[in-house]
């Protein structure tokens, strides 16, 4: 048993999730969820007769984090939930912050 507040190994195991084989199979989150944002738009847009969104790899990451938080509403959540909903969070900085560079 470890002494680390269950907080740290949450983060510790989304840091490990994020950085590792993930990376290497998908490519860099903010690639992988602009592409998610570009497929997610049309989609609206082509649901909702002409609605754009113009989602961004940042809302993919938060609208991730809020799947994560649904699976919670009807209990039997896994472990690995909140590591991810922290995963998710992470990305989005991530990506808030190469999104701002792109400008």
């Amino acid at each position: 048993m470890s002494d680390k507040p269950h907080r740290v190994i949450l983060l510790e195991e989304a840091a490990r999730l994020t950085s590792g084989d993930r990376d290497a199979e998908y490519g860099p989150p903010f690639n992988n969820l602009s592409d998610c944002a570009t497929l997610w738009s049309a989609y609206i847009e082509a649901k909702y007769s002409g609605r754009s969104l113009n989602l961004t790899s940042e809302d993919i990451a938060w609208l991730n984090v809020l799947q994560k938080m649904a699976r919670t509403f009807a209990g039997n959540v896994k472990p690995d939930t909140y590591a991810d909903a922290a995963a998710y969070s992470a990305i989005a900085g991530e990506c808030a912050n190469i999104g701002e560079s792109m400008r």
